[in-house]
This record gives structure tokens, sequence and C-alpha cells, in this order.
């Protein structure tokens, strides 16, 4: 063993981070984690850390074949004691469609168990929050934070949509916020800079303890591998549907360029035609044009 930091020498310059879905589970979505994700959420919401008493932990599934199976959702789900339910979601690739689908997510999360019939002053207030990787593209912010506004005077129509855009990759600020450190701390490959960001927080210092000891053992860092080889896999068939989206567009555009070239070659050639006084109906057989687009023509052209 090596004495620094007390991880072995195989292991110890390994890079690993929290916006892998295992760890980002194991820290944000575990039971026994619980007061890590209290924090983090209590920053993120403004709620009360009291208000998560008996608070419920839903999707949390982290086992290998989770990730290799390719089943489930990756997201968690929190349940408080008053009711409101919480989304949270790390992300790594950002795509054109993702503010559809956390809406999505969102109204599934509003409308689960509540049955026909039921009073609407029964639906509960409903957080989704989701950690991007890569830029957000609507706004130049860290954190973004939508709700349900009149559009000239910014009133709120209902406090029960809330939907947060965080986005690591504008973190810059040397003087980072308590909520900063945390994304920071999610971002970040180097162990060394959670140990430095942990200091004076012994939340912060748990969820630092957490990371380092789950890489240390076997099993818990074939999980971790598993989950990044699923995110590899979704990586790389988004990638491979834009890369066949693109071949398919040039294709289409040869072979609509082809096609105009012709048509356009067909219009010059049947221009010369008329000039040398063949009838219209034998300049359309001839160039393949129908006998009224060679009757457009106007005579002034020839």
């Amino acid at each position: 063993m090596d004495n620094q930091n007390n991880m072995p020498l195989p292991y110890k310059l390994e890079k690993f981070t929290a916006r892998n879905d295992y760890a980002f589970k194991k820290l944000f979505g575990t039971y026994e984690n619980k007061d890590i994700m209290i924090e983090f959420i209590s920053l993120v919401t403004k709620i009360r850390k009291a208000d998560f008493k008996d608070v419920q932990i839903e999707n949390s599934e982290t086992h290998p074949q989770f990730f290799d199976d390719k089943v489930g959702r990756l997201d968690i789900k929190i349940l408080l004691q008053d009711g409101k339910k919480i989304d949270i979601e790390m992300q790594n690739i950002y795509f054109d469609y993702y503010t559809k689908r956390s809406i999505f997510y969102w109204t599934e999360l509003l409308t689960e168990n509540f049955k026909h019939g039921a009073d609407y002053s029964e639906l509960n207030k409903c957080i989704a929050i989701n950690i991007l990787n890569q830029p957000f593209k609507l706004t130049d912010k860290i954190h973004s934070l939508y709700k349900i506004l009149e559009w000239e005077y910014h009133t709120l129509l209902d406090d029960i949509f809330e939907i947060h855009f965080f986005d690591l990759t504008k973190l810059n600020n040397p003087d980072m916020t308590e909520l900063e450190k945390w994304l920071l701390f999610i971002k970040t490959e180097d162990s060394s800079v959670r140990t430095q960001l942990a200091q004076g927080n012994p939340v912060m210092v748990k969820a630092n303890e957490v990371m380092n000891n789950f890489y240390l053992d076997d099993k818990e860092r074939e999980r971790y591998m598993a989950a990044g080889r699923y995110e590899s896999d979704r990586i790389s068939m988004i990638h491979e549907s834009e890369r066949r989206g693109l071949e398919q567009g040039i294709q289409r555009g040869k072979q609509e360029g082809l096609k105009e070239g012709l048509h356009q070659k067909a219009i010059e050639t049947a221009k010369n035609l008329l000039n040398i006084g063949l009838s219209i109906d034998n300049i359309a057989k001839a160039t393949g044009l129908t006998i009224e687009e060679v009757q457009s023509f106007p005579p002034a052209s020839f």
C-alpha cells in the first residue's frame, strides 16, 4: 500500500468521477447516503433539510445488470413527506430534444398515481433537476430555473412546476458558492480536487470517502465500469445516428442536385429546339418535359 491517501498504486492515479451513472446514484440515490442527497437538493431547491424526514427514494437500481442489460431509467426519484416529488438526473451528453424529454419526465412525475376522478388539489409540486456535462444552449448561466410565468408581467401561474438545468461546462468562478462546490465535486475526475473541496464540509467529506472506498472495491469498481460502458454505448449510438443522418442528407442532396441539373439541361435543350421551330409535342417527347412546361417558356426568351 502507498501511504499517500491509503490507496493502492494501481488505482491511486486513476481518474474517476461522480458523473458516472453508478457513482451518481451511489452518492445521491441510496438510503445509506441520504444525508448527501439532502445536502445537495436542499441547496438546489431551498427546501429545508427538516422537510426531508422519512424521504422515499425510487428508481435507485445500481447493480451491474442494470447497466449491461440497458434496462430502466437512470434518474433518481425522491418523494418528500409533504408530497413534493423530485427527479434528479446526471446527463453527460446534450441533445436537441433534451428539454422536451425533461418536461415529459416532469409530467410523468406529476401524474403518476393520480387516479381519474381525484381532486386536482391532490397534485403536489414536482421538481426536475438536470445536471448537464455539455453546454446548455438556452442560457449562459450555470444554473437555469424554469417555472410557468405570465409572458408580460412574469406572474407565477402555479408553483407546481419547477425545472432546473445545471451546466457543468460553465463552472469557472474562483469564488464558488456551496452549491457550485458540489457541482465541481460531481464534475471533476481528480480525487485531489474532491478532497480539497470537502475541507470544512462534513457531508462532502463523507461523499469523498464514498467515492474513494467504492472505487477500491473490486465489485463496486466493476459496477462503475459497467455504467461507463453503458454511457459509451449510448453516446456511440447517438453519434452513429447523427452520422447516418448526415450521410443520408448528403446523399439526398446529391440526388436532388443531379435531378435539378438534368431538369435545367432539359429546359435549355427545349428552348434551343423551339428556336429552330420544332413542334411543342416533339420537344416534349425529346426532353421529357411536359407540354405545359414547354408552352410556358416566353417567346421573348428565344
